[in-house]
Parts: C-alpha cells; structure tokens; sequence
C-alpha cells in the first residue's frame, strides 16, 4: 500500500509543478507579446497581427490555469460563513457538502466545455492566422475535469481530516 500511496504523491507533485510552470510561461508569455506589440506600436509604426487574439487567448489560459491552482491549495474563492459556526460533525457535512456541489459544477462545466470545444473542432472554427480554434481551448475541458477530480476528492477526504 506505502508504494501505491508513494507513486500518487509523485504524480501529484509533478502535475503540480507542471501547473505552476505552465502558468509561469503563459503569464510571461502574455507579458512578452504585449510588451512587444507595444514596442511595435509605438516604435516601428507596425503591429503582428496575430498578438492581440492569441493574447486573449493566453488570458483564457491563465484563468483556468489559475483555478486549477486554487483549487489544489483549496485558496478558491468560497462562501464559508457558515463554516465559522459549525464544529467537529456538523463543519465535516458542510465541507463534504459543499465540495461534492463544487465538484457537480466544475463537472457539468466539464461537459459543456467539452462539447463547446467538440463542436468548434467539428465546424472548424478559425483562430488568428486562420489556425483552428479548439486546440487552444482545450485548455477549457482539461481544467474544468481536474478541478471537478480535486472537488470530488475534497467531498470524500475533506481537507480537515486529511493528513498534511
């Protein structure tokens, strides 16, 4: 049992270095492409056309990327007042209640990002420079599904009885 639980703390641990550094690297790329059209703008009189859309782009990845994050520092925005009167029994519901909602929401945004991003693949929706659409939002489904996996673990080991 020790090397299943050893394997698991790994993956986790190398999905979450590979969320922090994904999101290092979009946010510095988010940075460097405005940075440059600005330069472009105001230096040359010229712009890459293509800056502006994939930043908007970047913006939708840093968001899913960013609730991914909080979500597994359990740091996500939440309404917890009642949690400052519950205690022992009553607090464990509330936190299990609460994650399992959590997790039925993210897990429905799942669906609907997966079709959304499905159906622009099936109608070939263009991006900047005529690229399809939906690679880049891929991004939608992936994350919604490991914050509905995050949530959903959350509802059955919530992360007051969970060792640290």
């Amino acid at each position: 049992m020790g090397i299943e639980v050893g394997l698991l703390k790994k993956i986790g641990d190398f999905w979450a270095l590979t969320e922090r550094m994904a999101l290092v690297a979009v946010l510095l790329s988010m940075i460097g492409f405005a940075v440059l059209q600005i330069v472009l703008r105001n230096v040359f009189d010229s712009s890459l056309f293509w800056i502006d859309p994939l930043n908007r782009l970047l913006v939708l990845w840093l968001a899913i990327l960013g609730a991914m994050v909080a979500t597994r520092e359990q740091e996500h925005i939440s309404i917890d007042v009642l949690r400052h009167y519950a205690s022992g029994v009553g607090l464990l519901l509330l936190v299990r209640l609460t994650s399992a909602f959590a997790a039925l929401v993210c897990g429905l945004m799942t669906y609907h990002s997966a079709r959304f991003v499905y159906y622009e693949m099936i109608e070939q929706m263009p991006t900047f420079s005529n690229l399809p659409a939906w690679p880049f939002e891929l991004i939608m489904p992936l994350g919604f599904l490991v914050m509905t996996l995050r949530f959903a673990l959350a509802a059955i080991i919530p992360k007051q009885v969970m060792p640290s």
